[in-house]
């Protein structure tokens, strides 16, 4: 009921979610009316950061005739847990979600992969920063966090050259 994992990022066989109660229903049942006005927001704060962070980073895209839900804004970083560690020096949460690609967690180990079968991969889990992504986000907060982003991988760069 929780991916297969007996704790976080740690998946030891096949599994699946399947969380959902009767309270939690009713909750979304309340919700769901607003889905489309949340979605719409979430699609709006992702042009800003594409607007502020194009350039700088690998940013989402997304197929023509197709419509992301920015459940996630993930960009690629250099050197991430460092930088990760700046932003929230400064105030900006981030998070690292999904840090091992599925054909490395201990639930598929049995296919053998190694890190030089899937290059990209491998070299993504170290780079991928999910920023801060709600509705409710403001512009204002938007570009503190492109900001503040863009000024630790400058400094890390410089550091770390």
């Amino acid at each position: 009921a929780n991916h297969g994992q007996p704790e976080k990022n740690r998946h030891t066989i096949v599994g699946r979610n399947s969380r959902m109660d009767g309270i939690q229903a009713a909750v979304l049942s309340v919700k769901l009316p607003h889905l489309d006005s949340w979605l719409d927001a979430r699609r709006r704060h992702a042009a800003r950061y594409d607007e502020l962070l194009k350039g700088h980073f690998p940013v989402p895209v997304t197929p023509d005739g197709c419509e992301h839900t920015y459940h996630l804004y993930v960009v690629r970083v250099p050197e991430r847990d460092a930088v990760a560690a700046k932003l929230k020096e400064a105030g900006v949460e981030s998070g690292v979600h999904y840090p091992i690609a599925i054909p490395f967690m201990e639930a598929y180990s049995d296919l053998g992969y190694v890190s030089s079968d899937l290059l990209v991969a491998s070299a993504q889990m170290g780079e991928l920063l999910s920023l801060p992504m709600f509705a409710e986000l403001t512009p204002d907060q938007i570009d503190h966090v492109c900001a503040t982003l863009i000024a630790s991988v400058d400094k890390h760069r410089v550091v770390g050259e």
